[in-house]
């Protein structure tokens, strides 16, 4: 009997005892039956269980001393240690220690060896497979993820510390309101804090929730999360005059105010400088109303960079950019043009070396052909300001390297292999399907509109919203999440995926992305390991550039 999960692995001993006493049902008699027999089983099966037992008791009382520790208990030869790493590194065969320091010394000791003696005892019943922190051979030198934490979202270089962003200029006053709020509430679960440091959109539906108003705000809408929530304790007059204070220095729907918070800027800059690289990004957020403001304040940005780009290059005013940039689109749609013959003529080279993509050959070349034709293709791959483009330019745009050094023709015979190699035909078609919904060819029109369900919408208009950025929360119907996570990991669009944590397990969308945004944190590590496992999966995008 073989149980496999996936990891991180999440029973708990006594679960994992659970499922190994189910192997009392295999036959104990005959040449085959296991050698310890099934008195020595259970014998085995009780050593485990009392090994797990004592692993879990000497860690949680280490974590309880450890919780102790005082501002007396950090001070070391007359030094004061704020890092708990040079702290540790310190008290290292010190015999000069405060009672609690010397306590977390020896709760320490005693946890590390029963949790050695919990491994010896595991080790015959449980295989665990630990993907390589580098790159397949021959890049086994490179590591597979790098990251970037705090204010190196800002940039491409790795910051020499770990500091977050910086909170400054005029919206100092906010994040200082909240602090005084929660220190008049030090026992409850601060809300209002969580949301703030999320969007002050977040931050404006947290704010109202209390035991008395059961999760809804004045207009009786419930304020919803994706994660699990805990109704915080009473909110008092005093900590209710700070949040009302907030809520005037925050007024809703103030476009230039939400893109000000630190995290969220933050967040918009690092997605539009992968977007204009090539790249895709997924976006993991906690909060649903966050989640939504990003789309739509990435979605202006995207929009504003397009018009300026365009108009850069095309030498009118940005106004008139997305215009222009679909006149210059729409001849791929006319039948006598040469960038429509070019187009689905490399398309078609491509697929000819997949027979079994044959069936569906005119409608993959339509969606190549209404991707290049959108205005963020067109902008970022071809020479638009010769205005009228040629078979040589669609051929070169094809063959242009995105920032991992992958070409569109090579992410096409990319995708075109996976279809065949590791879908059957029913994926094929789903695949295809979700392509035909997504990948609008345009930016603005009927076209777009038919693109979104109610549901992804999810109360927003469609003004200032752009295709290639969506939306996927706990309130978006399931087969919307299946087309948008299908269709994200193809080479077209979505090129922005911002996503809550219902996208954060058991979906790919590695194939074409390797770059994952934690735009809120979440106390758990397993939980973060999850959601760059999305991106950082066998056959991922990383392996192949």
């Amino acid at each position: 009997m073989l149980f496999l999960t996936a990891t991180p692995f999440q029973l708990g001993h006594g679960e994992l005892c659970s499922v190994l006493e189910r192997f009392n049902g295999i036959s104990w008699t005959g040449k085959l039956a296991p050698r310890c027999r099934r008195d020595g089983y259970s014998k085995q099966l009780e050593d485990l269980r009392a090994a797990l037992d004592a692993a879990q008791e000497a860690s949680l009382t280490l974590d309880t001393y450890w919780g102790h520790l005082t501002g007396n208990d950090l001070i070391i030869d007359g030094r004061s240690f704020t890092d708990a790493g040079e702290w540790w590194e310190a008290v290292q065969g010190n015999s000069d220690l405060t009672p609690g320091a010397e306590q977390v010394i020896r709760a320490y000791f005693r946890a590390y060896e029963k949790m050695k003696t919990a491994e010896q005892h595991l080790r015959p019943w449980v295989v665990r497979h630990l993907k390589p922190r580098c790159l397949p051979q021959p890049h086994e030198a490179i590591q597979r993820r790098e990251r970037l934490v705090g204010q190196a979202i800002l940039g491409n270089e790795r910051t020499e510390t770990e500091s977050g962003l910086v909170v400054a200029g005029d919206v100092i006053l906010p994040f200082l309101l909240a602090a005084r709020a929660t220190s008049h509430a030090p026992d409850s679960r601060p809300v209002f804090a969580e949301g703030l440091s999320s969007s002050y959109e977040a931050f404006l539906q947290t704010r109202i929730i209390n035991n008395r108003q059961k999760r809804k705000d004045p207009a009786g809408e419930i304020v919803d999360y994706d994660d699990d929530y805990s109704e915080p304790h009473e909110v008092t007059d005093v900590v209710w005059r700070y949040l009302d204070q907030l809520e005037i220095l925050l007024p809703r729907g103030d476009a230039q105010a939400s893109a000000s918070h630190p995290k969220v800027a933050a967040t918009i800059k690092r997605i539009v400088d992968l977007w204009q690289a090539g790249e895709k990004v997924v976006v993991f957020c906690h909060y649903v109303a966050t989640g939504k403001i990003l789309r739509q304040r990435v979605s202006e940005a995207l929009n504003r960079e397009m018009r300026q780009l365009g108009a850069k290059a095309l030498g009118c005013d940005s106004s008139q950019t997305l215009e222009e940039l679909d006149r210059i689109g729409q001849r791929f749609f006319d039948e006598d043009s040469p960038v429509r013959r070019a187009c689905d003529e490399n398309v078609l080279e491509l697929i000819e070396g997949f027979p079994q993509l044959h069936q569906h050959r005119d409608n993959l070349i339509k969606i190549v052909r209404r991707y290049i034709r959108t205005p963020s293709f067109l902008i970022r791959f071809f020479p638009i300001e010769r205005r009228r483009l040629t078979e040589d330019d669609v051929a070169q745009a094809m063959d242009k390297p995105d920032q991992s050094n992958l070409t569109l023709r090579e992410l096409l015979r990319d995708f075109f292999r996976f279809l065949v190699e590791r879908c059957g035909e029913k994926d094929r078609e789903r695949y295809v399907e979700a392509l035909t919904r997504i990948q609008t060819g345009a930016h603005q029109g009927s076209e777009v509109i038919q693109s979104y369900t109610p549901d992804e919408l999810q109360g927003d208009t469609l003004e200032g919203l752009v295709p290639n950025v969506r939306l996927v929360n706990g309130t978006t119907k399931s087969e919307t999440r299946q087309r948008l996570m299908l269709a994200f990991n193809t080479p077209f669009y979505p090129e922005i995926l911002i996503a809550s944590s219902v996208m954060a397990e058991g979906v790919d969308l590695h194939l074409n992305c390797r770059y994952v945004i934690h735009h809120d944190l979440c106390w758990n590590p397993s939980a973060l390991e999850q959601r760059t496992g999305r991106v950082d999966r066998i056959g991922a995008k990383v392996e192949r550039c």
